[in-house]
């Protein structure tokens, strides 16, 4: 495949997508997290609402929780025919953590049968300064994810609806992962993908509180000479993940793993590279929220010319990051160690 684009940063991954929205001719499906009733999330209403009007078809599966933007906010959308869906909207009081923790947390774009976005972007102004990991394919890939949303939005808010397979189209996979202690798809996979590296491993990461699992496959890799880097934001949106993260880079560090911190924003791309042969991307993130409690979805290849792409991503990524410092890490207080402990003791359900 060789009809692609990887982007980084948000303004020109929201520029890239209202641009193909203005030439969608059939129909628009967006699946996101979070879309904000902000300066970004009305530049994307009004082209919605100025195709909707021209009578290309509409439907919106937004996350109830990661949302700012609600029902009042697309009054105009939906009445010019648009569909709009909030994924499990706060009605399950008595189930609030084992159910309402459960969210969608996919991204994904899709036009005409024939472009797709997949990657770590939301729509709000909220990120515009995050670095991010976007993948823009054109071309028929787009058929097999077009049946995953609309398997996603049929299903929507439905408990016990049935899971969907990984779907493979022409040396592509496309991961699907559902709220699941057992399944777990995508750590599993991104395990597979570390156990069977050769020489290195470049990992992304915009929250790392990494599994037993996955800290085991990382510490064998390291046994087997393989070069591992990974890069984490030197601050997330989130403090105490933060806090909990930090926890486990000193020990990684000291099994030889090569640690950044990125510096200018956020670092928010979910992105693994494996002996620059394999790539894996989308919206997971490698914690127990992604692998356990969420539904995500993920895309695996091993095309040469999406791989140096991203690899070019990555190197960029790292120019603007900072060694991680052991002796600073040793030198946290005793406040800190206290709070990682407890962080630590409820890790599984951040």
């Amino acid at each position: 495949m060789k009809d692609f684009k990887v982007f980084s940063k948000a303004p020109e991954i929201y520029c890239s997508m209202l641009k193909d929205i203005e030439s969608a001719k059939e129909f628009v499906y967006l699946e996101t997290f979070s879309f904000g009733n902000d300066k970004i999330g009305k530049r994307f209403l009004d082209v919605l609402i100025k195709k909707a009007k021209q009578g290309v078809k509409m439907k919106l599966l937004i996350d109830a929780w990661g949302s700012t933007a609600d029902k009042t906010f697309f009054k105009e959308l939906i009445n010019y025919g648009a569909e709009i869906k909030f994924f499990r909207e706060f009605r399950y009081v008595i189930r609030i953590f084992s159910k309402n923790h459960e969210r969608n947390h996919r991204k994904l774009l899709l036009i005409d049968n024939d472009i797709t976005y997949i990657g770590s972007a939301n729509i709000s102004y909220r990120f515009i300064d995050w670095r991010e990991v976007v993948l823009r394919l054109n071309g028929d890939i787009t058929i097999p994810f077009v049946k995953s949303f609309i398997r996603t939005w049929e299903s929507s808010g439905n408990f016990n609806s049935r899971r969907m397979k990984s779907v493979f189209h022409k040396g592509f996979q496309i991961i699907h992962d559902f709220p699941s202690s057992i399944h777990r798809i995508t750590e599993r996979k991104y395990s597979t993908l570390i156990n069977q590296a050769k020489k290195e491993i470049k990992i992304e990461t915009p929250y790392f509180i990494p599994t037993g699992g996955i800290m085991n496959a990382l510490a064998e890799a390291i046994k087997r000479g393989v070069k591992i880097m990974l890069i984490v934001p030197c601050k997330s949106d989130n403090f105490l993940v933060d806090v909990l993260r930090d926890r486990y880079l000193g020990r990684l560090y000291n099994e030889g793993i090569n640690i950044y911190y990125y510096k200018p924003s956020v670092l928010h791309a979910k992105l693994l590279i494996v002996d620059d042969k394999f790539f894996l991307l989308g919206s997971s993130n490698i914690d127990y929220r992604s692998f356990i409690y969420q539904y995500e979805i993920n895309f695996f290849g091993k095309n040469i010319h999406i791989i140096s792409a991203l690899k070019n991503h990555f190197e960029e990524t790292l120019s603007q990051s900072e060694l991680f410092n052991y002796s600073e890490w040793k030198k946290r207080s005793s406040l800190i160690k206290t709070l990682e402990l407890f962080m630590h003791s409820i890790r599984k359900f951040l």
